[in-house]
């Protein structure tokens, strides 16, 4: 597998950074997992089945951690889900007072107000993610369901209608689960465990150009992920005071008709010329912001390369390197003929555009003279490609800025960072979840804050 990362050498020698393909590689383990009580636990449906057992498993510890949990909110007794657990296939002769038969849980999982009752899709939905994302990814759809009985128990529906924020608050809420699952080993959680299921959150998001007002929409890939980092990183308490209207959604409409049905992807050849011209006029504006006046001085030209022959970087080969800035000789190089167009391919233009604008990001620490270690600069980058990404959408860059962003935009570049990485890399850059973090910051809080971020 071709080499990826920052390597943080003497100027004299080759600075990579970020891009390529693979899976993320696994951090040691914490530890055995510690399998919760599910005698209490029964369900409708095949309990032997792989994705049920886990099911069951994430719903006794469910149970437990709320019944702690709820009181510490709400100053009330947790009441346990008590009107059914309906692990639903074609066969199914029963279920929850929603449903009718499978097909209305059909590549579904929900909670039912009428009967408080939680259904999930055991033939369909449930398999269908294990094999894509892993074990964790069914316990963090059960929490995101037990997230909305929460809200149920908390009078939420009383004072807010059913909104993106409803779904949002349910991610924060499994999202807090979700780390008390890891850190007190009720699942064998790892760092590529986390990364997957987030990647699964994402496939579990809005179609692109979903109507924020639609009273049945989830929120975007970048706002669910939001949401269960938040949870993960604060607690339950943080998701409590989750609203009508907040947090912020981005949920992005086409910006025409052909942007649409292009589906917001840009050709490829599009991005490579494109982004990197977009990149140097937004750093043109941002570098003399950061440093009291300093003018931004233009890289010198990209180098995309057939990877049969790299070019060299400071006299070193970069024969290694998918995707990396060169601190001597100043420039961006790339894989032009596998690496990059397998990332575009697999996902989308923006998934690209965020690679490459991590290495300008790079580029400017190196300039700004940032000593930082590599997992930080690391992160520095994946924050600046957030800001630069914001530059567009939030802080009013239109007038510049030859890039618009596309609904899906902000997905795809979650999942460039939660994704695509060579081998090593995890150790290196951190994990796909702490990246995506740093990226988050940086379309909130824009360049400034960048500069002090902490991996």
């Amino acid at each position: 597998m071709i080499k990826i990362g920052l390597a943080a050498v003497a100027v004299a020698a080759l600075v990579a950074g970020c891009g390529g393909g693979g899976t993320p590689a696994a951090p040691t383990s914490a530890g055995a997992a510690k399998k919760p009580d599910t005698s209490g636990i029964t369900i409708e449906g095949d309990s032997s089945a792989a994705v049920n057992k886990l099911a069951v498993e994430a719903i006794a510890d469910l149970q437990a951690y709320w019944s702690e949990e709820f009181p510490k909110l709400y100053g009330e007794e947790y009441k346990p889900v008590e009107g059914g657990l309906y692990a639903l296939t074609p066969d199914s002769e029963s279920g929850p007072a929603c449903a009718e038969g499978y097909g209305d849980v059909e590549g579904n999982a929900f909670y039912c107000k009428l009967d408080d009752s939680v259904a999930w899709d055991s033939a369909g939905l449930l398999p269908e993610l294990q094999k894509n994302y892993g074990d964790f990814v069914i316990p963090v759809v059960l929490a995101h369901e037990w997230g909305h009985a929460m809200q149920q128990r908390s009078g939420f529906f009383d004072q807010n209608d059913l909104t993106v924020s409803s779904e949002l608050q349910a991610d924060c809420f499994a999202g807090g689960w979700a780390k008390h699952a890891q850190a007190d080993d009720v699942f064998e959680v790892t760092g590529a465990d986390l990364d997957r299921s987030l990647a699964g959150i994402l496939d579990l998001r809005d179609t692109p150009g979903t109507d924020v007002q639609d009273p049945s929409a989830h929120g975007s890939g970048f706002d669910r992920v939001s949401a269960f980092q938040d949870g993960y990183d604060n607690g339950a308490e943080r998701c409590k005071g989750y609203a009508d209207g907040e947090p912020m959604v981005l949920e992005l409409p086409f910006n025409d008709a052909e942007d649409e049905a292009s589906e917001g992807n840009a050709p490829y050849d599009t991005i490579a010329t494109g982004v990197p011209y977009d990149l140097e006029d937004y750093w043109s504006q941002v570098y003399p912001e950061l440093t009291e006046g300093q003018a931004w001085t233009p890289l010198a030209p990209q180098r995309p390369f057939d990877p049969s022959t790299p070019p060299d970087c400071g006299g070193q080969s970069t024969a290694d390197y998918a995707l990396f800035y060169c601190v001597p000789d100043d420039y961006v190089g790339w894989d032009d003929v596998k690496a990059m167009p397998a990332i575009y391919d697999e996902g989308g233009d923006y998934a690209f555009a965020t690679l490459l604008a991590t290495q300008w990001g790079l580029a400017a620490l190196n300039r700004l003279g940032d000593e930082a270690d590599e997992l930080t600069a690391t992160a520095r980058g994946d924050c600046l490609a957030g800001a630069y990404t914001a530059s567009v959408i939030l802080y009013n860059r239109e007038a510049t800025s030859t890039y618009h962003i596309s609904p899906g935009d902000l997905d795809e570049g979650i999942k460039a960072l939660l994704l695509f990485r060579g081998e090593g890399d995890v150790d290196r850059q951190g994990a796909g979840f702490d990246r995506t973090r740093a990226f988050r910051a940086g379309v909130v809080d824009g360049a400034q804050g960048c500069l002090s971020y902490q991996a």
